[in-house]
């Protein structure tokens, strides 16, 4: 089961509690750290879906440092950064790990929630495609994937060296599976639409 929760790294108390407080009202779990190592202790005893980090932490490692450390632990964990500078490298620097948004301070506690609500829509996105995708088989996933091809059942056939009927069976297992409705096309749009098509 996906849960909201958040874990915070802000080096700056009065700010950390603020961003707590906001969220934990707008109805997210949350953990603060203020330092490096205190957020890589709490990140496996928490397990966040969402970081939240300032991305400049005084002395020594940065919030980059701790998402570049934190990812290997925790590959599913998004990230959002907190910073007081735009600087162009340390943006493009942020940007190797990919994060899911940047808030400049001082930021408004509307800004906080718009982009957390975002966050969590994006992740729960993630977290449905991954169920669905886990519940079909190796074979049906292969025929999913050509399917995403725009492959036709006889060309999926001839690649998986089964028969036609074979593919048709398992097309309609896989729309059973991923709760599609059973017309035109529902599985031909939901391949689109999930998997990555490198024709």
């Amino acid at each position: 089961m996906l849960q909201n929760k958040i874990l915070i790294l802000e080096d700056d108390p009065q700010l950390g509690n603020n961003l707590q407080e906001v969220l934990n009202q707008a109805g997210y779990e949350t953990t603060l750290a203020n330092t490096y190592d205190l957020a890589i202790e709490k990140l496996t005893q928490f397990k966040p879906a969402l970081a939240i980090c300032d991305i400049h932490l005084g002395e020594g490692n940065t919030g980059i440092d701790f998402v570049k450390n934190a990812l290997p632990l925790l590959p599913q964990l998004e990230i959002i950064y907190v910073s007081a500078s735009s600087n162009h490298q340390v943006i493009e620097n942020a940007s190797s790990t990919k994060p899911l948004n940047y808030i400049v301070k001082p930021w408004s506690k509307d800004q906080i929630i718009v982009a957390v609500k975002m966050a969590f829509d994006h992740i729960e996105k993630k977290y449905t495609k991954t169920e669905s995708i886990q519940k079909l088989s190796s074979t049906e996933f292969k025929i999913i994937d050509l399917i995403s091809k725009q492959k036709k059942s006889k060309e999926i056939a001839d690649l998986l060296f089964v028969s036609e009927k074979t593919v048709k069976n398992h097309r309609y297992n896989i729309i059973k599976k991923l709760n599609l409705p059973n017309e035109n096309n529902s599985l031909l749009k939901w391949a689109l639409t999930h998997l990555p098509s490198d024709k």
